[in-house]
């Protein structure tokens, strides 16, 4: 979940390459950080001293080159199981990836969707990326995400895998002995609508543009006379909790409830409001999610069942009930931030660790389109729209 985090001038530590007094000023950064902030330890039953020590011992391995370096400081990072507390790298100029979706599943990287042109089926069981191990990549992506001057936004997990410079190239392993060359392309994030019959379909990819309002608001307009709406999530990784409630905003007729923002102290830092807000969209509202529904995203979802506004269709969601608004630069083009608030009901409940669909149907899209998704948008094979349609069917 996006947030105006920490200003500073310049950086904490130093630039790369990374000298003994960097790498050491890095570490003690990060662990003062986590130490002070992040929320989640009692709730995630996290070891913070194991953390602690094996975020150290990064520092105790002298011949270690930059990379690895930053790899051993994201493997500490992952024992705190947060997708928000991560490092990030700005080094690319346009980031991309390949039309493909893979997911972890029991220690295993499984394709969970791929278009038709990529030459890999879902299910597929993935053994290496680029010659690492697939698994390792995969957690290693959570808390050490590349990033660009352009091209993506909020990638995570899975996506962040397999991205790099738009127009390389990716080698992906499976363990059938398959070898495919995949190509990173531009995504696309512009939400798109589109009429089924009389039921309105609002895809929303990304909360992470604080323009999307504007543009959400036109295309829930141009819904407005539609019986029923089905507003699709799936592997939306969040952004701006204020574009989100806007858009809830246009759901209710009243203000909804407010959650908080609490940090590790139970300490109330705001409270976030959705106020009610232009022309009501009246009909009934489903809400597609999965895994990759995180975040901002995810934080719409816990909206929808705390104000019953609709139901929610598909897998649990990624959770991510974290606002990172403690952040710094370690080094010149090195990001660090840390979940510093948790997001709430005013009871405390809280779906940092995700939130179960009121109609569970796990079961996605095998075929992933490539490119445009507005252009080449079809109902076809997607089992869980199919099944959205189905229930709004049922409130005729």
């Amino acid at each position: 979940m996006f947030s105006l985090t920490s200003c500073q001038a310049g950086t904490a530590c130093g630039s790369f390459p990374l000298d003994d007094d960097t790498r050491r000023c890095m570490v003690s950064t990060i662990d003062e950080l986590v130490h002070t902030h992040y929320p989640f330890a009692a709730q995630k039953d996290v070891d913070l001293e194991l953390f602690s020590k094996t975020l150290w011992s990064a520092v105790d391995d002298s011949e270690l080159d930059d990379e690895t370096f930053l790899t051993r400081l994201a493997n500490a990072l992952a024992l705190l199981s947060d997708g928000h507390t991560r490092l990030e790298r700005y080094q690319l100029r346009e980031a991309g990836v390949p039309p493909v979706r893979l997911a972890l599943r029991g220690g295993q990287v499984v394709v969970r969707q791929a278009s038709g042109e990529a030459g890999l089926r879902a299910g597929a069981v993935v053994d290496t990326i680029d010659g690492e191990p697939a698994a390792e990549v995969m957690r290693r992506a959570v808390t050490l995400v590349r990033r660009g001057e352009a091209g993506e936004v909020m990638l995570r997990g899975s996506e962040s895998a397999l991205a790099g410079e738009v127009g390389t190239r990716v080698r992906v392993t499976t363990a059938s002995g398959e070898s495919v060359e995949l190509r990173r392309e531009a995504v696309l994030h512009e939400p798109f609508a589109r009429r089924l019959g009389d039921v309105g379909y609002l895809r929303i990819k990304t909360f992470g543009f604080i323009d999307d309002l504007d543009r959400l608001d036109v295309l829930v307009n141009e819904l407005l006379d539609t019986r029923a709406l089905i507003i699709d999530l799936r592997d939306n990784g969040g952004g701006f909790p204020s574009v989100s409630d806007g858009l809830f905003g246009r759901l209710v007729g009243e203000d909804a409830r407010a959650f908080e923002l609490v940090d590790r102290q139970g300490r109330v830092y705001r409270r976030m409001e959705a106020p009610a807000r232009g022309r009501t969209y009246q009909g009934p509202v489903v809400v597609l999610v999965n895994e990759g529904t995180f975040s901002a995203s995810n934080y719409f979802a816990h909206r929808m069942v705390e104000e019953g506004r609709g139901v929610l269709i598909g897998g649990r969601t990624g959770g991510g009930a974290a606002s990172p608004d403690r952040g710094l630069m370690l080094v010149d083009g090195l990001w660090f931030q840390v979940s510093t608030y948790v997001v709430q009901t005013l009871t405390g409940e809280n779906t940092e660790d995700g939130l179960e669909p009121t109609i569970v149907l796990p079961v996605e899209r095998e075929t992933l389109e490539a490119g445009d998704g507005a252009r080449r948008f079809s109902v076809e094979g997607d089992p869980q729209l199919e099944r959205a349609r189905r229930y709004l069917e049922g409130l005729r």
